[in-house]
């Protein structure tokens, strides 16, 4: 009896908790380094915003567009 080979692994509800939590770290480590780097050419404004970034994603905002005036405190 044929039976068609799965090609593609199903997605279950832990996989895709790990794929959102491996997203928000990498984004957590982007806006991290962003900041730092801010800070160490004398770019103090700007550094902040991505540690307002930052502190958003850390209590489980999303990034949305629609919302940026409110995340980066405009």
């Amino acid at each position: 009896m044929y039976r068609p080979r799965a090609t593609k692994r199903e997605m279950t509800f832990d996989s895709a908790d790990r794929a959102e939590s491996r997203n928000l770290k990498g984004n957590l480590a982007f806006f991290s380094k962003a900041q730092t780097l801010l800070e160490e050419r004398g770019n103090s404004d700007a550094a902040f915003y991505m540690e307002m970034i930052k502190d958003h994603l850390k209590e489980g905002g999303k990034l949305e567009s629609e919302k940026v005036a409110r995340i980066l405190g405009l």
